[in-house]
């Protein structure tokens, strides 16, 4: 039986790399009842272990390097009728993916991972507290920073405020101050061009961090920070059906090894097992299950 494979996509800093560490220790731990089991796995898979114990033991997972990690994979599969499922991170530090928004440009191995992909998990942070430009940045007018800075401040920045003192002086553009939703929707819409040929006919967008939301649902959430991207994934263009899902991978702020702990991370480590540290938010899902979305966007959902 051929595998179905699913597309993990999102810009740096987006928690693409916590995800796959804390789904990889799910899977593999098996401490908590889980609708899809870890499928069969052949090849090196030290990255993936590497980055579990560090979830694991409390500490923040370090941010990949392109260089170091192009495409992870975790193969699921379903026990009820053990079909399987493959689950790509390509470009899991988001860092190539920022380039082709800039320079028009990717690899041939983004190609094929994108034209072989039946769905798609997008990753966004609630990390970012705010990404648009509003009146009060165009007259000058003050706005409140966020609170919390992105995930290792990679790349990420937010779109800084120009006041209002420089009409009549050009300039240039600076890609990494345009804001998420647009970068977002802007590589969405290369998906479906060539020499792309994906038609998604799911995605399931999972708000990362969703420990620091401000309490609202998930799709209250998406539609209030990221109202044009949130359009276009229910237009059509975006892909067809869509699910919206707040995941809190850590359970927490945690510090990187080697720095002065964070103040959670006693009592990350008290939770036991260490699975229940996940929390997920969504359309059926289960409260520390991370496959629940991979299982929908699989098609292996009962249909209700």
């Amino acid at each position: 039986m051929t595998s179905k494979r699913l597309l993990v996509f999102g810009l740096q800093a987006s928690g693409k790399t916590t995800f796959a560490a804390a789904l990889w220790h799910l899977l593999d731990s098996r401490e908590v009842p889980t609708v899809l089991a870890k499928g069969p796995h052949s090849g090196n898979y030290k990255y993936l272990e590497k980055i579990a114990k560090s979830w694991c033991e409390g500490w923040k997972v370090a941010r990949t390097n392109s260089d170091e990690v192009e495409v992870v994979r975790i193969n699921l599969r379903n026990p009820v009728d053990k079909s399987d499922l493959v689950l790509e991170f390509t470009d899991l530090a988001g860092e190539s993916i920022e380039r082709a928004f800039s320079s028009r440009l990717c690899d041939q191995t983004l190609v094929d991972v994108v034209n072989e992909s039946e769905g798609m998990l997008l990753f966004v942070s609630a990390l970012r507290q705010a990404d648009d430009v509003t009146i009060l940045d165009a007259f000058g007018g003050a706005r409140e920073e966020p609170e919390y800075a992105a995930e290792d401040d990679a790349g990420d920045s937010l779109a800084s405020t120009s006041g209002g003192n420089n009409e009549g002086k050009e300039t240039s553009w600076d890609p990494d101050k345009t804001p998420m939703q647009i970068r977002l929707v802007d590589l969405l819409q290369a998906l479906i061009q060539e020499p792309f040929n994906q038609r998604r006919s799911k995605v399931a967008v999972i708000i990362s961090a969703w420990d620091l939301s401000d309490g609202s649902t998930p799709e209250v959430w998406f539609s209030r920070r990221y109202p044009l991207l949130d359009q276009y994934l229910r237009g059509p263009e975006g892909g067809g059906e869509l699910r919206i899902y707040g995941v809190s991978a850590q359970g927490g702020p945690v510090s990187k090894r080697g720095e002065e702990p964070s103040a959670d991370r006693d009592r990350l480590l008290s939770t036991i097992p260490a699975s229940k540290r996940i929390v997920i938010v969504g359309p059926k899902a289960r409260e520390h299950d991370l496959t629940g979305p991979i299982y929908w966007l699989g098609g292996m959902e009962p249909i209700s």
